[in-house]
């Protein structure tokens, strides 16, 4: 889902506890977000497999506003304000996308939720295909979207999944903890 016109793109990496994240910008802005909690390759080999026909190259000050943005939705803070993207999506993915980025930090929805949120309440399969395509995860929480039998499924896999959230959830019991000493 990288912009259409973009050849070149510049990577990154930050860690954050067990987290790999691995970043992705291009001149006009972000593209894309990798996240492991296995995965421990050097930035452009892992995103080479992503963007195969790309020109890739290694440069923090291209990644920088991303991985700026990444740490804030980390500590649950709004990160899209000051983030320009440089992603190719239809209207519906967008709409999809920005219901995922109102869910709270440490809270969950459904499939079919996003699906209402979006404007097509009998969207949640397609819900889950732009969920699995995601191209920021993180950035647009994917990983907060269940489906409403349970966990459903996560591009990372479920266990870098229920990671992430029970990551938000223990730092929510933490804010709230500090509130009352």
């Amino acid at each position: 889902m990288a912009g259409k016109k973009t050849q070149v793109i510049y990577c990154g990496k930050i860690t954050d506890s067990k987290l790999k994240i691995y970043l992705a910008s291009s001149s006009e802005g972000a593209v894309a977000v990798g996240i492991s909690i296995t995965d421990d390759r050097d930035a452009i080999e892992y995103l080479k497999e992503r963007f195969p026909e790309k020109k890739l190259y290694r440069d923090d000050r291209h990644t920088k506003n991303l991985a700026a943005a990444v740490r804030l939705a980390l500590e649950g803070k709004p990160c899209l304000n000051d983030l320009a993207l440089d992603i190719n999506c239809t209207s519906f993915q967008q709409r999809v996308l920005e219901a995922t980025a109102r869910i709270p930090f440490g809270r969950v929805k459904t499939y079919g939720d996003i699906a209402k949120l979006a404007g097509s309440p009998k969207g949640a399969r397609a819900v889950g295909q732009v969920m699995n395509k995601n191209p920021l995860p993180i950035i647009f929480p994917c990983h907060r979207v269940i489906a409403s039998n349970g966990p459903g499924g996560f591009s990372g896999g479920l266990e870098l999944k229920e990671y992430l959230l029970e990551r938000e959830r223990q730092k929510l019991r933490n804010l709230e903890g500090e509130k009352f000493s």
